[in-house]
């Protein structure tokens, strides 16, 4: 796992963003969500994401099936959301801080750097 503090970090309406490396191949970093947020509906058509629950807990509404399905993270758990360009939505529905790592395979550098200008 990248080390947090060798992340940039970028504050959005729902938390924060810990970039930490970026290059064609891999993207990695941290999603914290304040309690009681989520993000928007995305998908990532260029690879795989996979996600390791750091800090208390979080859910992801995956939608891999018409009805879609909710899988909650608590700490240590992990989930691999494939194949690329599922629908999913990161959630935090309950009362502490969630800390989330994101290991994601391919070429995404264009969302982390949308992320950089919106700070």
């Amino acid at each position: 796992m990248y080390e947090i503090e060798k992340c940039q970090k970028i504050k959005i309406d729902q938390g924060y963003f810990y970039l930490g490396l970026s290059d064609k191949e891999k993207s990695v970093g941290y999603l914290e969500l304040n309690s009681k947020t989520s993000l928007a509906l995305h998908n990532r058509t260029a690879g795989i994401e996979r996600l390791t629950q750091v800090k208390e807990s979080c859910s992801m509404i995956i939608y891999d099936s018409d009805e879609g399905r909710i899988v909650k993270l608590n700490e240590k758990d992990e989930l691999e959301i494939k194949p690329a360009g599922i629908w999913h939505i990161h959630c935090n529905p309950y009362d502490k801080i969630s800390l989330t790592y994101w290991d994601f395979s391919g070429d995404i550098r264009n969302i982390i750097d949308a992320i950089r200008k919106s700070s």
